[in-house]
């Protein structure tokens, strides 16, 4: 079991090493932010602190997926992972019935230099920018759901994120 000792966790394990049980969270219900983001290793801490401190969000839905809300402007390019994004995210305002939608872009974002969506890092951030906007508008065509737009840098071993 997981006991809060100030602002650190210490871990408890049960009669056995194999079993782990959290501290208490609530049983969900009610409405959450729907939050799309990279699944960059790099920016997870970064993306949850950002989220539970910065916004104070206790609790949201997540999409974590490579490219992040790249996936909601990919019908073009890539038709099923475009497909995938759409229905992640139907299967998400189903459950979670989010009164708001976060859509985060990383600078350095690995999933749009390998894909070739930009040969290299200078065009990068206005191409994440105009296709989280896209996002953006998507969303609102097919949804009553406010959508926020941010985009994160690391700096050193800290990242910064920056509402458009």
């Amino acid at each position: 079991m997981a006991q809060r000792e100030g602002s650190s966790v210490i871990l408890v394990f049960l009669a056995s090493p194999n079993l782990f049980k959290t501290s208490p969270h609530g049983a969900g219900g009610e409405s959450k932010p729907l939050v799309i983001h990279c699944s960059d290793p790099r920016y997870q801490p970064h993306f949850q602190e950002f989220l539970e401190t910065g916004l104070g969000m206790a609790h949201y839905a997540l999409i974590a997926v490579p490219g992040g809300p790249h996936c909601l402007v990919l019908e073009q390019y890539l038709p099923k992972f475009g497909w995938a994004g759409w229905r992640w995210v139907k299967l998400m305002e189903k459950v979670a019935q989010p009164e708001r939608i976060i859509l985060i872009a990383h600078d350095d974002c690995r999933w749009y230099l390998s894909m070739g969506f930009v040969q290299d890092l200078a065009g990068l951030c206005a191409r994440q920018v105009s296709d989280l906007k896209a996002a953006q508008a998507k969303l609102a065509e097919n949804y009553r759901t406010p959508v926020d737009l941010y985009y994160a840098k690391l700096e050193g071993d800290r990242a910064t994120f920056q509402k458009l």
